[in-house]
């Protein structure tokens, strides 16, 4: 498709000046735009934009075909927009892969009917030099009705709504507030938490002990992340741990933790007070090139056995990339640390990799212990999991106990170790030690 076929399609007017041109398509940029949106009338309306395809599509889509094609791709994306449109509708080239347009009324819940003949048209992959590329699009509407609003918002907000359409079935999806503001608390809580671990006193660990079930005595305890924001006030690890993960910020974060944890083994060693410091682990910090030196340099540092540092890490490592993870967990096993598989039967539990991790302890998730019953499907289940860990060698550790007769079943089915409220909420590392010397 040559570029003369992708002529301005603008309302009738001036034609807008060169640097108002998207310059692969030749149709109208974001900053016309944003000029043309100030000059629209107070009726009801909704903007429209369309994703040809996400940002990892087109990435691979430049990797395999190179730049001719990929602009190819765009403007045969581009011309097939306008061709559903008809004419007499303005398109905007708003950014790499968006298009957006104005459509008088507005139909929400529902989607006008332009939109259902979109997703319908772009069905069929768009043909680039007869290289067949589909297009995966998204489409988000953002309702209007104010003149002279804040076009740059709106247009926000539609690509927003396009992005949560890739989970819908129908292919499109109205700009959600509440969504929204879900999505701006998480990209917030990640621009502070990059500065909350360089600054004093936002960050600090509890730690939950760990109990014999059988001789109710504690040698080790979990260090688990809390953040006191200074606005939000405590956030929930399971909201801030879970989107450090899928950044690099898992890596300081991770790093953190480790630092804080062994340098409170050292000061509880000098203190008398000899326990075993359990550290969360990601597979993303298994793959990290000097991840195991970090450790070793705070354990040799502190003076700390490297027995006394065990790594929990999830059964979700089967999923990352096995090998490398498989022979980190061995390295550090050889080296001394001690390896504790987490939240044993929360997912998808192959069964067979039990067999190949280097590890000591199985930890059987809260999910299956809390309110376990003996001659349930659950208990029998939570009874046979323990019997399997301990033939095939682990230390086992029920998590979520709160009443003592989840202890003594537990207890009677061979579990080693239990960890819960009954025992011990997390607490921060002062009021762990009192809780120790008070249950020897």
């Amino acid at each position: 498709m040559g570029l003369a076929a992708l002529r301005p399609w603008m309302p009738e007017g001036p034609r807008p000046e060169p640097a108002r041109l998207d310059p692969i398509t030749l149709l109208p940029n974001r900053r016309q735009y944003s000029a043309d949106a100030m000059l629209w009338g107070a009726g009801k309306a909704s903007l429209v934009l369309v994703t040809l395809c996400d940002a990892h599509t087109f990435s691979e889509i430049l990797r395999v075909f190179g730049h001719a094609r990929s602009e190819a791709f765009l403007r045969a994306g581009a011309e097939r927009l306008r061709d559903i449109l008809g004419p007499g509708t303005p398109v905007y080239h708003v950014n790499q892969l968006s298009f957006v347009f104005r459509l008088p009324g507005r139909t929400e819940p529902d989607a006008p009917q332009m939109v259902d003949r979109i997703v319908a048209g772009f069905r069929e992959p768009i043909h680039c030099d007869d290289v067949p590329i589909d297009t995966r699009i998204g489409i988000g509407l953002k309702g209007l009705g104010i003149a002279g609003g804040n076009p740059g918002e709106d247009l926000r907000a539609a690509l927003a709504a396009a992005e949560d359409s890739r989970t819908r079935p129908k292919g499109w999806a109205w700009f959600d507030p509440r969504r929204d503001d879900a999505h701006r608390r998480a990209f917030r809580l990640l621009s502070d938490l990059k500065s909350a671990l360089a600054t004093e006193g936002q960050l600090a660990l509890h730690y939950q002990p760990k109990v014999g079930l059988g001789c109710g005595s504690c040698d080790s305890a979990e260090a688990l992340l809390r953040w006191t924001h200074p606005e939000f006030g405590a956030v929930s690890p399971g909201e801030f741990v879970a989107l450090a993960e899928t950044t690099a910020l898992v890596t300081p974060m991770t790093r953190w933790v480790i630092d804080s944890a062994t340098r409170q083994a050292a000061i509880w060693a000098v203190e008398g007070l000899y326990i075993s410091v359990a550290i969360n682990v990601s597979p993303k910090n298994l793959e990290e090139p000097d991840f195991v030196e970090y450790l070793l340099f705070c354990c040799t540092m502190r003076h700390i056995d490297r027995a006394r540092v065990e790594l929990e890490v999830t059964e979700g490592i089967q999923a990352a990339r096995g090998g490398l993870i498989l022979d980190r967990l061995a390295a550090l096993r050889k080296l001394g640390f001690s390896i504790a598989i987490d939240d044993f039967g929360s997912g998808y539990s192959n069964m067979s990799y039990l067999t190949r991790l280097s590890a000591h302890t199985l930890k059987i998730d809260q999910s299956l212990v809390r309110g376990v019953e003996e001659g349930t499907l659950g208990g029998r289940l939570v009874s046979n999991i323990i019997h399997m860990g301990r033939d095939l060698g682990y230390r086992v550790v029920a998590e979520g106990i709160e009443t003592e007769s989840e202890r003594a079943l537990l207890a009677g089915w061979g579990c080693d170790y239990g960890q819960g409220w009954h025992f011990g909420r997390p607490m921060p590392a002062e009021t762990f030690a009192d809780w120790h010397s008070g249950n020897r």
